[in-house]
C-alpha cells in the first residue's frame, strides 16, 4: 500500500475515531445507559459466567453467542472499556470500507468518499459508540468480505488459499458474535464459483472453515443444550416481534392480548398446563431445547396463515425502520437522518442499476448481495422493536453503491 494512501486510510480512522468520542462525551452518564438498551445486561453476564466458570454452559449463551461476553471478559468487565474498544472497532470500518470500494473497482478520491461516509453516517456511530456486539461483529463480517475479494481477485495458489480460509474464520467470528451472517456463504460461494471459477478451490477453503466453524458451535448447542441451532433468538423473535406485529395488526389486539394468546399457543404445543400463561410468560421462552424452538417457530408460521394481509402489510413498516431512523437518538434527529438514509439507500440502488446497465457485475453484486441478504433476513424474523442498527453492517455496501451513483452521474454531466 502506497504511504499517502495509508496516511489517508489513518486520517479518515481518526476522523471516525473523534466523531464516535465526541459523541460519548455528549451523552455520557457515569451509568452509560444513554449507550444500551437493555441486552448488554446479558452480555455482561454470559461475560461473567465465563470468568467465574470457566465454560459455554450458561443457557444464555444459546440465544446471545459468545465472542462480545468473550471481549468483555477479556476488558475486566469494565463497561467504560467496553464502550471505548467498541468505538475504536467501530472507527475501523471507515477504512475497511475505503479499502472495499478499490476491490470493487471504485477510484482512489471515490473510495476515500466511502470512508467518510461510514465514518459519520449517524448509525454507525449510534451503535458502534454503544453497549453492543454491532461494532465486532460488523468489523468482522466487513474483514471477510475484504479478505475474500482479496484471496479471489487478487491472490493465487497457497496465498489464495490462505485468504480464503482466513475469510472462512472472519465469518465464524461475526457469526459468534451476531448470529446473522451465518447462511450467507451459501448465496457468497455461488456468486464467486460462478464468476471465478479458477479459484473453485480457494471459495471451497472458504465455505470449508467456515461450515466447520458454524457447525462446532451448533454442535456445542445440541449437545449442552439439546438445541441445534446457532442461536435461539431467531425463533423468539421471528414469533414475538414478526408474528406478533402481524397478529396486532390482523386482530387490533393490543399487545399484551397478543403476547399472551401467542405464549398460550406454545405452551399448548409443548403439552404443559396454560392456565397461568400471561403477557410475561414470553420472557421463559426465551432460551430452552429444541421443542421449544420448534413450537415457536410453528406457532409463528400459523399466525402468518391466519393473517397474510397483515403479513405483506407489515413489510413496509419494517423497511422504514431498518433504513429510516434510530430511536436511541433524539426525535428532533430525524429531521436530518431521515433524509441522509433516505439518500443513502436510494443512491445505493441507483448504483446497483447503473452497475447492472454497464455490466459492473463485481460492483453490483458485491453491493446488492450483502443488502438483499441482511434485509430479507431481518424482515423475515422481525419488522417491528429494531431501527437502523439492523443495517449498521450494510452502512459500506449502501455507501459504495451511492458514491458509485454519485460518480457516474458527475462524470455524464461533464461529458455534456
Amino acid at each position: 500500500m502506497e504511504t499517502r494512501t495509508a496516511r489517508a486510510l489513518f486520517l479518515i480512522f481518526l476522523a471516525a475515531l473523534a466523531v464516535r468520542l465526541a459523541y460519548i462525551g455528549a451523552r455520557y452518564t457515569d451509568d452509560l445507559s444513554a449507550f444500551q438498551t437493555g441486552d448488554y445486561t446479558l452480555y455482561w453476564i454470559g461475560a461473567d459466567h465465563m470468568l467465574s466458570e470457566g465454560d459455554l454452559s450458561n443457557s444464555l449463551f444459546l440465544a446471545r453467542p459468545p465472542l462480545f461476553p468473550a471481549l468483555i471478559a477479556a476488558l475486566d468487565l469494565d463497561n467504560l472499556a467496553v464502550l471505548l474498544c467498541n468505538a475504536v472497532l467501530g472507527a475501523l470500518l471507515a477504512p475497511l470500507s475505503a479499502i472495499l470500494a478499490r476491490q470493487l473497482a471504485l477510484g482512489p478520491r471515490a473510495a476515500l468518499a466511502v470512508g467518510l461516509i461510514a465514518a459519520l453516517d449517524p448509525a454507525s456511530v449510534v451503535y458502534s459508540a454503544f453497549l453492543g456486539p454491532e461494532s465486532l461483529a460488523n468489523l468482522t463480517f466487513l474483514g471477510m468480505t475484504v479478505a475474500l475479494l482479496h484471496a479471489v481477485l487478487t491472490c493465487r495458489g497457497r496465498r489464495a488459499l490462505l485468504w480464503g480460509g482466513a475469510a472462512g474464520l472472519l465469518l465464524v467470528l461475526s457469526t459468534l458474535t451476531r448470529p446473522a451472517p451465518y447462511l450467507i456463504w451459501i448465496p457468497v460461494a455461488i456468486w464467486l464459483a460462478l464468476f471465478y471459477r479458477a479459484q473453485w478451490r480457494t471459495v471451497a477453503v472458504y465455505v470449508l472453515v467456515g461450515v466447520i466453524g458454524i457447525g462446532a458451535w451448533i454442535g456445542h448447542n445440541a449437545r449442552v443444550f439439546n438445541n441445534p441451532t446457532v442461536s435461539s433468538i431467531s425463533a423468539y423473535n421471528l414469533l414475538y416481534y414478526r408474528a406478533a406485529s402481524v397478529e396486532h395488526w390482523g386482530t387490533d389486539h393490543d399487545m399484551d392480548t397478543v403476547y399472551a394468546d401467542l405464549a398460550r399457543r406454545v405452551e399448548q404445543r409443548l403439552g404443559h398446563d396454560t392456565s397461568g400463561v400471561s403477557s410475561m410468560t414470553r420472557h421463559s421462552q426465551y432460551t430452552g431445547p429444541r421443542a421449544l424452538t420448534d413450537a415457536m417457530t410453528a406457532t409463528a408460521f400459523e399466525t402468518f396463515r391466519q393473517y397474510p394481509a397483515a403479513y405483506v402489510a407489515t413489510i413496509p413498516i419494517g423497511v422504514a425502520r431498518m433504513y429510516g431512523f434510530t430511536t436511541t437518538l433524539p426525535r428532533w434527529t430525524r429531521v436530518l437522518e431521515v433524509p441522509w438514509n433516505l439518500v443513502l439507500m436510494l443512491g445505493a440502488l441507483a448504483g446497483v442499476l447503473v452497475a447492472v446497465r454497464r455490466r459492473a457485475w463485481l460492483l453490483a453484486i458485491g453491493v446488492a448481495l450483502p443488502v438483499l441478504y441482511f434485509t430479507a433476513g431481518t424482515l423475515f424474523v422481525q419488522t417491528s422493536g429494531m431501527d437502523t442498527r439492523m443495517r449498521t453492517m450494510l452502512t459500506p455496501f449502501l455507501a459504495i453503491g451511492l458514491v458509485a451513483a454519485a460518480g457516474w452521474v458527475a462524470a455524464r454531466k461533464s461529458s455534456f
